[in-house]
């Protein structure tokens, strides 16, 4: 099967030259080239890292983003993994270019900037943000066309209106970037706060019932919020109670549910020991408390009275 596939050319002379290159840039304190030609090891790849200076401004992260993009067209890296870190402390801004051509090279360098006014607005914090590449048409049965952004914002030593503050921060100031995917979260005393998105940003109704279900804490719990999670509906409300007990689960779901059965369904609301809920690999419910408000869920457990009570007063559909 091997047989017939070559090896693509050696770029290690090219690949040395771009670092070399990227290097000499202002605001660029370190670079560094991780390259690998073992094609029969199925390892081949460029992976360009750059360490900037604390002054690092944004026309300078953007100028390095455009010299790595600019090295790509001019030499042909066809069959090589291709990609550009630059970090700063744990924040990242990536290009995971792939194997292919680039084709949206002004969009991932406004994503550079992007990046760098993310890191100005919320300096306390982790910032990552990988930018959206596209790919060109190609003629196989799974083409690689790219993907979208996925940024990451981490606040430490936070509450949860540092999250609620961060989402309407993206919403006013950078909504170029709301169709990618994102997760906002603070954490405090041991609380987690989470909002993670992918296509949109949260509502402000959405934001509104996160708020309200974060700031009554009768039964200490943490609070996730998914928009548009996989094999789910579109709406995903998780609590994460400190007992193991499903009761305590039960308590907190009877007061939390009318909350948020206010907003548009379908909603899937979970109570647990976790975030996330207990769910299987094929999106089946595998424990208590988890109701789709305006919906059905998948269930492997028997339900109780009282979580059958929820499921008679808020889904559509009878087991």
């Amino acid at each position: 099967m091997t047989g017939c596939q070559q090896s693509p050319p050696d770029r290690r002379m090219q690949a040395d030259q771009l670092t070399e290159q990227v290097r000499a840039l202002p605001g660029v304190a370190a670079a560094s080239l991780d390259y690998a030609d073992a094609f029969l090891a199925g390892n081949v790849h460029a992976w360009l890292t750059v360490d900037v200076t604390d002054a690092a401004t944004a026309d300078q992260i953007a100028a390095m983003t455009a010299r790595y993009l600019d090295g790509l067209r001019a030499v042909d890296y066809g069959g090589y993994d291709t990609e550009l870190d630059i970090r700063h402390g744990w924040n990242l801004f990536a290009v995971d270019s792939g194997q292919h051509a680039v084709t949206n090279t002004d969009q991932i360098i406004r994503q550079a900037r992007d990046w760098a006014a993310l890191r100005h607005e919320f300096s306390s914090a982790t910032v990552t943000l990988r930018a959206t590449v596209t790919h060109p048409p190609q003629a196989s049965a799974r083409p690689d066309t790219g993907h979208p952004s996925i940024g990451s914002i981490d606040m430490p030593d936070a509450d949860y209106t540092a999250v609620t503050s961060a989402i309407t921060t993206l919403s006013a100031r950078f909504p170029q970037l709301s169709a990618g995917t994102w997760t906002v979260s603070a954490t405090n005393n041991a609380r987690t706060a989470q909002i993670s998105t992918s296509q949109r940003l949260p509502t402000g109704q959405e934001l509104a019932v996160w708020g309200t279900l974060n700031a009554d804490q009768t039964t200490p719990h943490s609070d996730a919020m998914a928009i548009n999670p996989p094999q789910a509906p579109p709406v995903w409300i998780s609590e994460d109670v400190t007992s193991h007990d499903p009761a305590v689960a039960l308590a907190l779901a009877g007061r939390h549910l009318p909350i948020a059965a206010t907003l548009p369904p379908p909603l899937l609301y979970t109570a647990t020991d976790e975030l996330q809920g207990h769910r299987d690999f094929n999106a089946r419910t595998t424990g208590p408390v988890a109701v789709t408000i305006g919906g059905c869920t998948v269930r492997t457990y028997l339900p109780d009275p009282t979580e059958q009570r929820f499921m008679h007063t808020y889904e559509t559909c009878r087991a």
